[in-house]
């Protein structure tokens, strides 16, 4: 416990001196929950109760600007920040995410490192990420991150995470120099986690939905092309066209290519262009084996601009 009190105060000093105004934390864009105090709570129990970790107390310590320990008076309300689980809608990218939730495009690798995704990968739609809270860190005097980084992150290597994460140059901070440090290893309980919206909880379905369809139709197409039944490719492949940006990306290029490619076989080489980009659009370094497919369908792909290996 005096360990514990001992963090809070450290982070409740500088909580009173913090100069960051609330507009410009990414924290807005991810709400904190609403918390009712009931008797004998403490913030240690609160912080057991939604991150499983009594010493997380800090976080909701700076949250509600507690400048200094004291008893919580039951009925009280305190504001909780929670991490939030989003998920994408056709055409997000790790930087349009991180715009959006962590107030820069440039911090869309370090979302995709969190969410164990590789950044150049495209981002199917429905697919879930988690998007840490943030606090915002005022420093009282003269100190380097990897302090920062010791209280709040508790690894003090973290301190070079939080010079990228906000740009920095230098490694320390003067007195009044703010820094937001990403809470990206706090999980939040299962049963505190908001629930998702009913238009995700739909993308979410929609991408589950498409995945079996596609696991089904591919093979299938496949082997009508080898036989060159063009008119059953297009018939397997075509409803789910719509669903291309909420497959994987593998899956989403080669259903496209063979879309394409059969178009290309129906002289329909404007659909077939149209149906080539969105296999590029999805995996740029993507390219048609020359002795896979025809003269015709190559020069289709090339004029969508695809490449050839």
């Amino acid at each position: 416990m005096r360990a514990i009190a001992a963090r809070l105060v450290l982070a409740s000093a500088v909580i009173a001196a913090m100069s960051v105004p609330r507009v410009a934390r990414a924290q807005d864009a991810i709400r904190p929950v609403t918390y009712r105090v009931r008797q004998g709570d403490t913030l240690e129990l609160i912080a057991a109760e939604f991150y499983g970790d009594r010493s997380k107390a800090l976080f909701i310590a700076a949250e509600n600007k507690l400048t200094r320990p004291r008893a919580l008076k039951p009925g009280e309300r305190l504001r909780i920040p929670v991490s939030r689980e989003v998920t994408t809608a056709p055409g997000d990218t790790f930087e349009s995410l991180a715009m959006t939730y962590l107030g820069s495009a440039r911090r869309g690798g370090f979302l995709a490192d969190w969410s164990g995704i590789p950044q150049d990968l495209s981002l199917p739609a429905g697919t879930s990420i988690m998007i840490p809270f943030t606090v915002a860190y005022t420093a009282q005097s003269p100190e380097s991150l990897a302090e920062v980084a010791r209280t709040y992150l508790g690894d003090a290597r973290q301190g070079e995470l939080l010079r990228r994460y906000n740009q920095l140059e230098k490694a320390s901070l003067d007195r009044g120099e703010s820094v937001l440090v990403p809470a990206f290893q706090v999980r939040i309980s299962p049963a505190r986690q908001p629930a998702l919206d009913a238009e995700s909880r739909a993308r979410r379905e929609h991408r589950r939905d498409a995945i079996a369809r596609a696991a089904r139709a591919l093979p299938a197409a496949r082997l009508a092309w080898k036989s060159g039944d063009f008119a059953e490719v297009k018939a397997v492949v075509t409803p789910l066209e719509a669903d291309l940006d909420y497959l994987d990306a593998d899956e989403a290029v080669a259903l496209a290519v063979l879309l394409g490619a059969t178009h290309v076989a129906f002289d329909a080489d404007d659909l077939a262009v149209a149906a080539f980009k969105r296999a590029i659009d999805r995996q740029a370094q993507c390219a048609l084996r020359r002795y896979d497919y025809s003269p015709k369908i190559l020069a289709v792909w090339q004029k969508a601009g695809g490449t050839i290996e």
